[in-house]
C-alpha cells in the first residue's frame, strides 16, 4: 500500500481553545479537524505543518513538539501517514483558505457536539489537550485464575464483544474489526478502539458515537496464588439533550450495570476453564 506522508498542526489558544477547520475535501470531507495536508517533495514534517495552517487558517504559527501520528485511507488505496504537532499562532488573522469550508476557535465542551474526524477528540485527550472523561462507576469481580490466564480470557471476550449493526445504528466511530491483531493501541471491535495496552495488568478501550464518548477500562489485579481480580471502570460524557435522554435509559434502566456485570462475569468464567485445563 502505498503511503503519503502527512502533516497537521494542533493548534490552542492561552484559554484552551482548539482551532478546527472543516474539512473541504476527501478523506472525512464535511468534518471538523486540525489544519493539515500532505507533505510536499523536500519539505520536513514541520515545515508541512506551518504551511497548511497558514493556507487553511491565515494564520503564521510556531511548530513545536510531535502530539501523535495517525493512519488516515485516502479512499482510493493509500493511506496518509499524518504526524500531529503541537502549534502556537505568532500572526495573521484567522480566516478559512481554499481546503477548507470553514474555521474557528473551538472549546473543550463544545468538541463532543461537533462532527469531528474520526478519534481526533481521544488523540486530544491522549496529548493532555482535552480534560479526562468523568468516572462513572467500577464493577469487580474475583477470578480463580492467574492474571495471564484472565488478561487471555479478556483479549478473546473483547474480539466478540459489540454489534455491526447496533454501533452503525448508534453512529459509532469504530463499526468493524479492523486493526493491529493481537490487540494493540488502535485495534477496533464494534463500538470500541483500543488505546492503552499493558499486560497483564491493564486494557482500555475508548468509544465515540452520537449520544456519548466513553471508555472502558479494565485492569487486573493479583490477589493470591492463582486468585485475580478483574475491575472495569467506566468513563462518559454524555453531551446535550440526546445524551441526556440516551443516559437516564441507559443509567435509569440499570442496562449499563447489567451489560459490564456480565461482561466481566464472562471473563472470569473464560480464564477459570483455563485455568483449570493447565492445571
Amino acid at each position: 500500500m502505498e503511503v503519503v506522508p502527512g502533516a497537521s498542526a494542533v493548534i490552542v489558544d492561552d484559554v484552551g481553545r482548539v482551532l478546527l477547520v472543516k474539512r473541504g475535501r476527501s478523506p472525512q470531507r464535511g468534518r471538523w479537524s486540525v489544519p493539515g495536508g500532505r507533505v510536499e517533495r523536500g519539505e520536513s514534517f514541520e515545515a508541512a505543518a506551518a504551511r497548511e495552517a497558514r493556507e487553511e487558517t491565515g494564520l503564521e504559527v510556531e511548530v513545536g513538539r510531535e502530539l501523535w501520528t495517525v493512519r488516515v485511507p485516502t479512499g482510493d488505496g493509500r493511506e496518509f501517514e499524518v504526524h500531529d504537532f503541537a502549534a502556537s499562532v505568532t500572526g495573521g488573522v484567522l480566516r478559512h483558505g481554499d481546503d477548507a469550508d470553514d474555521a474557528r476557535w473551538v472549546g473543550a465542551d463544545e468538541l463532543h457536539r461537533m462532527h469531528l474526524t474520526t478519534h481526533l477528540v481521544d488523540h486530544l485527550r491522549r496529548a493532555g489537550l482535552v480534560l479526562e472523561l468523568p468516572y462513572v462507576d467500577e464493577h469487580a469481580v474475583e477470578v480463580a485464575a492467574d492474571r495471564e490466564a484472565v488478561w487471555s480470557a479478556l483479549e478473546r471476550v473483547v474480539e466478540s464483544v459489540g454489534s455491526p449493526w447496533f454501533a452503525r445504528l448508534l453512529g459509532c466511530e469504530d463499526t468493524t474489526r479492523s486493526g493491529p491483531r493481537p490487540l494493540a493501541p488502535w485495534s477496533a471491535v464494534p463500538g470500541f478502539h483500543v488505546v492503552t495496552v499493558e499486560r497483564p495488568s491493564m486494557l482500555v478501550l475508548s468509544g465515540l458515537h452520537r449520544y456519548s464518548d466513553y471508555e472502558l477500562v479494565f485492569r487486573i489485579d493479583e490477589v493470591g496464588a492463582g486468585r485475580s481480580r478483574l475491575r472495569a471502570e467506566t468513563r462518559a460524557i454524555f453531551p446535550g439533550l440526546r445524551g441526556a435522554v440516551y443516559r437516564a435509559l441507559l443509567m435509569g434502566t440499570g442496562a449499563h450495570v447489567r451489560a459490564t456485570r456480565a461482561l466481566i462475569a464472562r471473563v472470569a468464567r473464560a480464564a477459570e476453564v483455563v485455568g483449570t485445563g493447565s492445571k
